[in-house]
């Protein structure tokens, strides 16, 4: 099974005669938008090494200067840290990666995560989330958060149940690989 380390939501349907879940991953698309100064800012301390000791200072730096543009001019300093990227966002991809921020780790199930609306990936998960729970005739669902460092929480879902979430996500536009990264975290768990 292909593992991407990714943020997921597992959910659970339960009827009055069965109960089966399912797994939804949500796939980066490694498009930019979260990676906002402002972003950066509310998303915790870099994780300490002893090999990233530029990265740390060039943090401190920032920070330093952050703190005498608020003090000068705090009106100046809001527009800034909001129409600037993160400093550590290179060509597209984060440049920590490895020592980011829990908060960047933790997308998009992040005070800023969930309410982005630039986010193409983010807007289609939602609305994969939807679907998935469309039409549903259950007594309960459940929905949990996860993220993939840990293990996947198991699935318990029949063949007909996994078309069915294969059919409803295809009609919400999801992309191959999400479809793929779908199936590696749903199909070999489905039970008989």
């Amino acid at each position: 099974m292909q593992m991407t380390a990714t943020f997921y939501v597992h959910l659970e349907f339960k009827t009055p005669t069965s109960q089966w879940s399912v797994n939804l991953p949500f796939l980066c698309s490694k498009c930019g938008v979260c990676c906002t100064l402002d972003d950066f800012l509310v998303a915790g301390k870099l994780k300490p090494t002893p090999q990233n000791s530029q990265a740390h200072l060039k943090a401190q730096i920032l920070y330093e200067e952050l703190g005498s543009l608020w003090e000068i001019n705090p009106s100046k300093y809001d527009h800034h840290i909001t129409h600037t990227p993160c400093p550590f966002l290179t060509n597209q991809l984060c440049s920590i990666y490895e020592i980011r921020p829990e908060g960047c780790r933790q997308f998009p199930n992040t005070p800023f995560g969930m309410q982005t609306q630039d986010c193409e990936a983010l807007t289609r998960f939602k609305k994969q989330l939807l679907a998935l729970k469309r039409g549903q005739t259950t007594t309960t669902t459940k929905e949990t958060y996860h993220f993939t460092q840990q293990p996947l929480l198991s699935v318990q879902l029949t063949e007909e149940q996994y078309q069915t979430c294969t059919n409803k996500l295809q009609k919400t536009g999801i992309t191959h690989n999400e479809l793929t990264l779908f199936c590696d975290f749903n199909k070999p768990n489905l039970s008989e």
